[in-house]
């Protein structure tokens, strides 16, 4: 075993950086329109990820 007791401790920097593009997508039942669909939808973005996140998304709607 090594001995610690005479090393300096070390300090580390530590970063996270996203791959490529994060993108979220959820599929929508509604018959109320495409403003219902983008509610819905931001909302459960929201429970997803947080509302602090979710800010910083925008969102399209495209009818399938």
């Amino acid at each position: 075993m090594e001995q610690t007791m005479n090393k300096t401790p070390k300090t580390y920097r530590v970063t996270f950086v996203p791959i490529g593009t994060l993108e979220y997508e959820y599929v929508i039942v509604s018959d109320e329109g495409e403003d219902e669909a983008y509610y819905q939808a931001k909302h459960l973005l929201q429970e997803d990820i947080g509302w602090d996140a979710a800010k910083d998304f925008d969102g399209t709607v495209e009818e399938n």
